[in-house]
């Protein structure tokens, strides 16, 4: 086995983490000993992953729901960390969509 990183009381927050490339990131970095903030925009969509993360690694694993296409829920995710005495020393910004087409048509 490779020797990983260790990025033991590290907090991560990984956006979009209900499945696919998110859980993947979460289940890295709490391998390596990242604590962890999870956001997705269904607090039901974030327990599984939740769940399973905690039963594998000694970390803390905090879940904060949030659409993050809305406007004023970037402020409100921030006040939310804040408030719970949290810090974020990485970001996992996997939230978001892409605009299919021409780059003209677009711009």
């Amino acid at each position: 086995m490779k020797n990983r990183a260790s990025l033991d009381g590290k907090t991560a927050l990984i956006t979009a983490v209900s499945n696919g490339l998110g859980a993947e990131c979460a289940r890295q970095l709490a391998a390596m000993g990242c604590h962890l903030i999870l956001v997705a925009r269904r607090e039901h969509r974030l327990q599984a992953p939740r769940q399973e993360l905690l039963a594998r690694h000694p970390v803390s694993v905090q879940v904060l729901p949030a659409d993050l296409a809305e406007p004023d829920s970037p402020q409100t995710l921030y006040d939310d960390i804040k408030a719970a005495g949290l810090s974020v020393d990485i970001l996992v910004n996997n939230a978001g969509y892409g605009i299919h087409g021409e780059h003209a048509a677009h711009a």
